[in-house]
C-alpha cells in the first residue's frame, strides 16, 4: 500500500535531516494528530460505528479515509490538563490524539467514552513521525521504502509558489516555510 504523509520540519531535524532518499527503506510512525467527535471539514474527525473491516483509503495527498479499531489508550495528565493517545488498527497502526472539550478532567473516563475494541470511521490528516518524542504515549511504527517526495514551494518571493516539485532526496537542511511530503510504500 503507498501512503503519502507530511512531513515537518521539526521532525526532519530530530531525525537528524538524514536518511530520505528515494529507494532507501524509512521507518515511520503514521500520526492523525488531534481527532474530534463529528464531521469537521477542515481537520481530522471520526464517528463511532459497530465494527471494521480495518481499512485506510488515501483520497488526496496527505489525507485519508479510515476504519480502525481501537487497539491502545493511554491517559496522561499534563499540568491541569489530560491528554489522551490512542492507536487506531486501521490495517496499520495509526497514533491519534483525542480532543473532547466536554470531558471533565475526573472521573478519569475516555473521550467520547472510546474504549479498547471500539470502531470508529472518519478522515484524518496523515504526518509522519520520525522521531520518538517523550510527549508519545505509544510508538507504534510501520516500515516501507521512500518512494516519492514532493516539497510545496511557500516561499512568497519565489516564481514557483504554490507549486510542488518532485525530489530523489532532501538536503540536510531546514526546508521552512516549504512543506514536504514523503510517500512510501508499505510492507
Amino acid at each position: 500500500m503507498r501512503l503519502t504523509f507530511s512531513l515537518s520540519d521539526a521532525q526532519f531535524a530530530a531525525n537528524d535531516r538524514a536518511g530520505l532518499m528515494v529507494g532507501l527503506p524509512l521507518t515511520v510512525q503514521l500520526d492523525a494528530g488531534v481527532m474530534t467527535l463529528g464531521d469537521d471539514a477542515g481537520g481530522s474527525w471520526f464517528e463511532r460505528c459497530n465494527d471494521g473491516p480495518a481499512a485506510l483509503k488515501p483520497f488526496a495527498m496527505d489525507r485519508c479515509a479510515f476504519c480502525g479499531r481501537v487497539s491502545q489508550l493511554e491517559r496522561r495528565q499534563v499540568g491541569e490538563d489530560v491528554v489522551w493517545q490512542s492507536m487506531l488498527d486501521c490495517g496499520l497502526p495509526v497514533r491519534v490524539d483525542l480532543l473532547d472539550p466536554e470531558l471533565p478532567p475526573s472521573p478519569p473516563s475516555a473521550p467520547y467514552g472510546l474504549a479498547l475494541g471500539d470502531w470508529a470511521t472518519g478522515i484524518f490528516v496523515l504526518r509522519g513521525r520520525l522521531a520518538f518524542d517523550p510527549g508519545d504515549l505509544l510508538w507504534q511504527p510501520v516500515q516501507g521504502t521512500i518512494v516519492d517526495i514532493q516539497r510545496l514551494d511557500l516561499t512568497p518571493s519565489h516564481a514557483s509558489f504554490g507549486a510542488l516539485h518532485w525530489f530523489s532526496g532532501l538536503p540536510r537542511q531546514s526546508f521552512l516555510p516549504d512543506q514536504v511530503y514523503v510517500t512510501v510504500e508499505v510492507r
